[in-house]
């Protein structure tokens, strides 16, 4: 299910733009609220723009943005209700 422009903007803090054939988000779920912080450390130590520190989330998980040097914009997050293969 597309999550809505305004939404994205809203809670990535990124101002809503005219709309592109790229603009999306990516997201990348990990096992756990330290992992996030691991991944988006990597990802500014890389060269990524941090958007929004990874934070408590509204709906009970923990998430961050960073847009990449090409300015992709992805969502790092740790969702407690999925369980990754693998996880006990």
């Amino acid at each position: 299910m597309p999550y809505p422009r305004r939404s994205l903007a809203l809670d990535s803090t990124l101002p809503l733009g005219q709309p592109s054939a790229t603009e999306l988000s990516i997201g990348h779920n990990v096992t756990s609220k330290q992992e996030v912080d691991a991944v988006m450390e990597q990802a500014q130590m890389a060269g990524a723009i941090i958007i929004k520190s990874a934070q408590e989330t509204f709906w009970g998980g923990y998430a961050g943005y960073f847009q990449d040097p090409d300015q992709h914009l992805w969502e790092i997050a740790w969702n407690p209700q999925w369980l990754i293969e693998g996880e006990a």
